[in-house]
């Protein structure tokens, strides 16, 4: 089976491509969806054969609108949605962001069994409340027509490759077309299982809960809504990587020897980050900058603009320090 990524992120995608070479036998081909100028350098070597395809040949039509857009989200929906005109596309694929990295090996059956698709949701829709970024207009407007279609409102955008039917796809994109017309920034993860839930419920086994370490990003960005209860791939940010952040004694790289060891290391280590944020287990200073922090929810604009002071690395360090200081802290807890 194909594994089709939209990325723009050279490096960041080829490390990827490792662990999935090692770690999701089934796939037989990597697709990556690019920028033109960047076509050259997404010719990886690999194991495995490497597709590459200039976005601008996949939008067509689509090309115009998408330059023009500001909109994050309704960028990946318009450019996602229309890898189902694509002749190079299998009926069937594994959809996937270039940082989503298998943690233990997955086999087809985590994607289908008796010809029906397993989907894995974060969030309840109707539950979001965050209102700062591209993403989170997506989540609600995305809530809104589909209860105005009357369907579910899942979130399926749970940061891991998920297994799409292209001809599904296809319909699921003519459904939400006058929207896109509109420039709403709809979901495309939640879109296409919630529509393919509501419509074909023969094809699909009930929505699982996700199973994405590090989604979200640090304890302290939301709730769960659903909790995993297992980790398979991790949603890889760089930051977390670097010195005296949580993953900093770790490499970036595939180890074929001693994966599995690390990936255990790394799963306890957010869940024990988890549980204390959830314990309230942080200092005074920590407990006034959370307090501070919900505060600013009330205006989103402010929050903004606070975060664009810092660059996402220092927010991260910043995060971690009131959750609890540095890894080697945690590791001895």
């Amino acid at each position: 089976m194909q594994i089709v990524y939209i990325s723009n992120r050279r490096d960041i995608a080829q490390e990827t491509l490792v662990h999935v070479e090692n770690l999701m036998p089934f796939i037989t081909e990597a697709v990556f969806v690019c920028p033109g100028s960047q076509v050259r350098d997404f010719h990886f070597r690999s194991v495995l054969p490497v597709r590459v395809i200039d976005e601008a040949s996949v939008l067509g039509k689509d090309l115009t609108r998408f330059q023009a857009a500001g909109d994050h989200q309704f960028k990946n929906c318009l450019l996602r949605f229309s890898l189902a005109r694509m002749v190079d596309i299998d009926e069937e694929f594994i959809m996937s962001d270039d940082d989503n990295r298998p943690l233990v090996e997955i086999p087809l059956s985590f994607y289908k069994s008796a010809n029906r698709y397993f989907s894995y949701y974060y969030y309840d829709l109707k539950k979001w409340s965050a209102r700062e970024t591209d993403y989170d207009r997506g989540q609600h407007e995305t809530c809104r027509i589909l209860e105005g279609k009357g369907h579910d409102a899942l979130s399926y955008s749970s940061h891991m490759p998920q297994i799409i039917n292209k001809n599904l796809l296809a319909e699921a994109a003519g459904a939400f077309q006058g929207s896109l017309d509109r420039g709403v920034p709809l979901d495309e993860w939640s879109a296409y299982f919630n529509y393919g839930q509501s419509v074909y419920p023969e094809r699909f086994h009930s929505p699982e809960p996700f199973k994405t370490l590090c989604w979200p990003l640090f304890p302290s960005d939301w709730d769960y809504d659903v909790r995993p209860d297992e980790f398979c791939f991790e949603n890889y940010y760089p930051m977390l990587y670097e010195n005296s952040l949580i993953f900093s004694d770790f490499s970036t790289q595939f180890d074929g020897t001693s994966y599995a060891e690390i990936a255990n290391e790394k799963i306890r280590l957010r869940t024990a980050l988890q549980n204390g944020f959830e314990a309230g287990q942080m200092s005074l200073w920590g407990q006034m900058f959370f307090l501070c922090r919900d505060m600013a929810e009330r205006f989103p604009s402010l929050k903004r603009h606070l975060n664009a002071m810092l660059p996402p690395s220092r927010q991260a360090a910043v995060l971690h320090f009131f959750m609890g200081g540095s890894s080697k802290k945690i590791k001895n807890r």
